[in-house]
């Protein structure tokens, strides 16, 4: 390894930080007292390894991450800060650093250190290909803060979609507490995100691999937790290398999330390629999702990020899809129809566009799964 980095102004958090990766990484630690320091020797020797101590102010930090990452994007970076807050975390994962710890959680922080330093290791070591950056899937998730309008459904049908055509497919499920993936897909839950983060100091794509379960369609399957209390151990910044890994694993990683606006939404956001915010014909369904694309734009993300997918888009509720389009201010890329094949392929665990794919509900989910792949931003048809 060519450099590993420790910046803190405090000499003994810079010892303790070479003892947790002195072990992966051996003689090529550096500590500095400054960020100033850091970055003359950064311009000098490609760091592999920063780590940004408690003594450097947060906001500093981030900026100098993302300087040097800029210079050197392979450097994994970690942030060990006295106050974690969520819009640390969430800048942080825009910036790409790969874990931020807080400094009063030893123990996590020495953690933390050993898992990056061996993936550090891992990316430094020579190969055939160590000219060559890494094939990177695109993130693509559906989202909406009011339960029941089919998100579940929706996701994992153009997951199975996705696969069908021959595109190397997972599918995350991340309503933590009582994800529906499983039963959608008639899938058994014997390894979930939750072993997968039981591992985290030492994950990589080769073992988070085993925690995946493959349908029959082709498409693997990262299932929520079996217990409802389990969802606390996936943090965002673990969800983020998770994240990142399933970049590096699949052509597409199809994101299916929780009826709530959380941080872990926020995280999903910000690996996404595209947003589908899934709306139905009713004014509490239209009201939230306006609400929650204002609040994105807010916090600064690209409205063009977004797509809006229209549900039981036939539905004869007195409002048309031009109506709810101007109220939320997106565009529908797709519009599924209504039908009695909904349910039936709910309580079989047979995907509907498998059961029945010459169905209109299953040829609309298919054109959606061909938009999404080709990257086309065209409004869907009319429904059938």
């Amino acid at each position: 390894m060519s450099l590993v980095l420790i910046t803190d102004a405090d000499v003994e958090f810079c010892t303790r930080a070479r003892e947790a990766i002195g072990g992966v990484c051996g003689d090529s630690v550096e500590d500095v007292r400054t960020v100033q320091d850091a970055a003359a020797l950064a311009s000098l020797r490609s760091p592999d390894l920063l780590v940004l101590g408690p003594s450097v102010d947060a906001a500093e930090a981030l900026a100098f991450a993302e300087s040097v990452l800029q210079a050197h994007p392979s450097c994994v970076t970690v942030v060990v800060a006295r106050k974690v807050t969520t819009e640390l975390m969430r800048v942080a994962m825009r910036v790409g650093v790969r874990d931020v710890v807080p400094a009063s959680a030893a123990s996590e922080v020495a953690e933390s250190l050993r898992a990056a330093a061996e993936a550090a290791s891992k990316a430094a070591e020579p190969s055939a290909s160590a000219q060559e950056h890494p094939a990177v899937g695109r993130v693509v998730t559906f989202f909406s803060t009011k339960g029941g309008v089919g998100k579940s459904f929706i996701a994992s049908n153009v997951a199975v979609a996705l696969a069908e055509t021959g595109a190397k497919t997972v599918l995350l499920d991340l309503d933590l507490q009582f994800g529906d993936a499983g039963v959608l897909l008639d899938l058994t839950p014997q390894r979930t995100i939750y072993d997968a983060v039981q591992c985290f100091d030492r994950l990589d794509t080769d073992m988070l691999e085993g925690f995946l379960t493959e349908h029959k369609s082709g498409v693997k399957v990262l299932l929520a937790p079996v217990h409802p209390e389990d969802a606390e151990a996936v943090t965002v910044s673990r969800l983020g290398v998770i994240l990142s890994l399933l970049r590096e694993m699949a052509d597409f990683v199809v994101v299916d999330t929780a009826a709530a606006f959380n941080d872990i939404l926020l995280a999903a956001i910000d690996a996404s390629d595209m947003l589908c915010a899934v709306v139905a014909l009713d004014v509490l369904s239209i009201k939230n999702t306006r609400i929650s694309l204002q609040k994105l734009g807010q916090l600064g993300y690209d409205p063009g990020l977004v797509k809006l997918v229209v549900n039981r888009a036939d539905s004869k509720v007195w409002l048309e899809i031009g109506e709810v389009e101007e109220r939320v201010e997106a565009k529908a890329i797709a519009k599924i129809p209504s039908d009695r094949l909904v349910p039936r392929s709910v309580n079989r665990g047979v995907p509907v566009v498998l059961d029945a794919p010459r169905s209109p509900v299953a040829r609309a989910l298919t054109d959606l799964a061909k938009k999404i792949k080709t990257d086309k931003n065209e409004v869907g048809n009319d429904v059938p």
